[in-house]
């Protein structure tokens, strides 16, 4: 159990000195991740702009593989445009994994920085996200940019869905960050594993493929895509980005799914945090 959270007071007063704790380090977590954000693209030319061409590229990649050679994306009448389709969902998508591929390396990474220091070591991880997160802010400018003069889809009235959507999603994204952070600790395999995981995650998500295949599928199939947490997530972010309507059962679900990641990768990593540090 973690110091700054003991058995013996395991109540909800413990938990708001714990969450003051957190909130008192904010800036200190605000810090860290800009300045990883900058460390890491200080050796390049375009420098913080490839947080935008990252994902932007990955989706032109899908766009000219499976719109261009094996026309998987040919736009027919009455549809939306297989590039604000793919596009709507790739940066969503990076969101998360860029979350995940930070979360899982934000406490061995920083062992030394630990062993120095005396914080909650949720910071680590929340600095991870805050790191991804504007990264994804910027993403979304230019996805509305470039879908809008490429597509000539434009911000509808239903782009007030996607603040909450950000809101729902960035939750989700903590959760997650916390339970890879802390199984990375102990399995530091998990760091090599989590770029092939999210993948597989990738290709069993409602991105590459159109609507109406998705909406063709049947038995296991369907429910492969249905079961995946980031299915309803991506519908509202594609109401808010493209104007489709979004059915009242995927808020519920994205808040379900997000409230329930966060409290279990939550407890996942508090209760194990006293133990960290053997293995740092």
């Amino acid at each position: 159990m973690s110091p700054l959270l003991p058995k013996a007071t395991r109540t909800a007063n413990a938990a708001r000195t714990y969450v003051s704790l957190l909130w008192g380090r904010r800036e200190f977590a605000w810090y860290v991740a800009m300045g990883n954000l900058k460390a890491r693209n200080a050796s390049t030319f375009l420098g913080l702009f490839w947080w935008v061409l990252n994902p932007l590229l990955l989706g032109l990649v899908y766009v000219f593989v499976f719109g261009v050679i094996l026309k998987r994306g040919a736009d027919a009448p009455g549809t939306v445009p297989y590039v604000a389709w793919l596009l709507s969902g790739i940066f969503p998508f990076y969101f998360t994994q860029t979350a995940l591929t930070g979360g899982v390396s934000s406490i061995v990474s920083n062992s030394r920085l630990l062993a120095n220091l005396s914080f909650p070591r949720l910071v680590m991880p929340i600095s991870s996200l805050i790191e991804a997160f504007v990264g994804f802010l910027a993403s979304i400018v230019a996805y509305m940019l470039i879908v809008g003069f490429v597509s000539g889809i434009w911000p509808t009235s239903r782009i007030w869905m996607l603040l909450p959507v950000i809101v729902i999603h960035t939750i989700f994204n903590l959760g997650l960050s916390a339970v890879v952070a802390r199984l990375a600790v102990p399995f530091r395999d998990l760091n090599n594993l989590v770029p092939y995981l999210t993948r597989v995650w990738l290709y069993l998500s409602p991105i590459i493929l159109r609507p109406e295949f998705i909406d063709n599928l049947t038995g296991a199939r369907l429910r492969v895509f249905q079961t995946n947490p980031l299915f309803p997530i991506l519908a509202i972010y594609r109401g808010a980005l493209l104007g489709l309507p979004v059915d009242n059962r995927f808020w519920l679900e994205a808040i379900i799914w997000s409230v329930g990641v966060f409290v279990v990768g939550l407890l996942a990593f508090v209760t194990y945090e006293g133990k960290m540090t053997r293995y740092l």
